[in-house]
């Protein structure tokens, strides 16, 4: 939610999206694009023991080479795999979408792709689990196209796919990600909906229950359910604690802004002065919605941090749910932070997270700038005289 479709988004999260949004290749790459080979260097066995995450390659049936995945290092060769058309106006806006697969835990694998509008992109991230039983846990699913896919299969069986939140852009893959692991089982976050017209999911998923104990990762990942009506629609993230690596995971709820661009955004990973001021700009731009105000970086910059557009929108709006979510939230003892955007994984633990949410017991809490605060402030007034979404504070003044 860190775009203006986002704000959008958290208004008409429809799920009509999730069901005409499939994963389609190109056309060119359904007729041209050849069979696929994986090539395992210490991956692991099929049922991926304790072995480590050390090297693969994709290649095509006359032995060309497709893409590769290490850890720490971007994904992207010249191939068609990573072809996916995009219905609507999400970066990137031609058919390429390129992965960047990263080992961040022995068993936590992190997948990013560009996601932006306009002039503006930053990453969206899946998160992948490794269960005790070498089953795949999928957190948060990005666009499966087939470069996408074969990096994930190579770490094993995709056994569940989890839809954290009520959010466009990360429901949009969840349907295509599915059709590309039938036998795997989804579970989505309460709430979903559409507007102006209620339509089904157009999937069969298990709706994730607040500290749920039955659920199959029950004795390896907790997780605990915000759950709100905003207005005309409704809001939900479902953040979950990866108990053995102590790590957080979250969708939206917080964020933490690099000095620099994550490796997934080349255009804006170029030396020099004019290109920082390039990645300053996009980040202010996608936070605030307006004209950036590059000083304001620093005030945003390299801390745990909640996103101005879902703080104005959500949870100011909903601060008694926010606050119990937030506060049984910092009963975790993790000690990292993986959310679905810009910088992974974050060193923080509770008192991180509990700081970043001061603004719901204290108005002077988490002082945003309010020059680059403007657009937001004017989209929350408008969309509270429509009466879309109830006021806040800021709203009467």
């Amino acid at each position: 939610m860190l775009l203006l479709l986002a704000v959008v988004a958290s208004l008409s999260t429809a799920s009509a999206f999730v069901s005409v949004g499939g994963g389609l290749q190109s056309a060119a790459a359904r007729t041209r694009s050849p069979s696929i080979d994986l090539h395992m260097n210490r991956i692991g066995s099929n049922r991926m023991g304790s072995a480590g995450f050390r090297d693969a390659t994709l290649s095509d049936a006359r032995g060309g080479r497709q893409g590769s995945l290490r850890p720490g290092l971007e994904v992207f060769e010249n191939d068609e795999s990573r072809f996916w058309l995009n219905p609507f106006p999400l970066k990137p806006y031609n058919a390429e979408r390129l992965t960047v697969g990263r080992q961040v835990d022995p068993n936590i694998f992190v997948f990013e792709q560009e996601h932006g509008f306009a002039n503006v992109s930053v990453n969206i991230r899946m998160t992948v689990v490794r269960l005790s039983n070498g089953g795949l846990w999928v957190h948060a699913p990005v666009a499966p196209t087939a470069e996408c896919v074969a990096m994930v299969q190579s770490l094993g069986e995709v056994l569940y796919v989890v839809l954290p939140t009520t959010g466009l852009e990360h429901k949009l893959f969840m349907k295509p990600f599915l059709k590309k692991f039938p036998t795997a089982k989804a579970y989505v976050a309460p709430g979903q909906w559409s507007w102006p017209i209620d339509l089904p999911l157009g999937f069969e998923a298990e709706v994730l229950k607040d500290m749920d104990t039955t659920v199959p990762w029950a004795s390896e990942i907790e997780q605990k359910v915000v759950y709100a009506q905003v207005g005309i629609g409704k809001c939900s993230e479902v953040a979950f604690f990866h108990k053995k690596s102590s790590t957080l995971l979250v969708t939206d709820a917080v964020i933490y802004i690099p000095p620099k661009a994550p490796e997934i955004l080349k255009a804006y990973r170029a030396e020099g002065e004019l290109e920082f001021k390039k990645w300053e700009k996009a980040t202010l731009m996608a936070c605030f919605l307006g004209a950036p105000y590059t000083p304001s970086f620093d005030d945003i910059a390299g801390k745990v941090f909640v996103s101005p557009v879902v703080r104005t929108f959500i949870y100011e709006r909903t601060a008694v749910e926010t606050r119990e979510w937030v506060n049984r939230i910092a009963k975790w003892r993790f000690n990292k932070i993986i959310p679905a955007h810009l910088d992974a994984p974050i060193k923080a633990g509770p008192a991180e997270f509990l700081q970043a949410f001061e603004f719901l017991d204290s108005p002077q809490g988490n002082p945003l700038p309010q020059g680059d605060m403007r657009p937001l402030n004017a989209i929350s007034k408008l969309l509270t005289v429509t009466g879309l979404i109830p006021p806040r504070a800021a709203d009467l003044a």
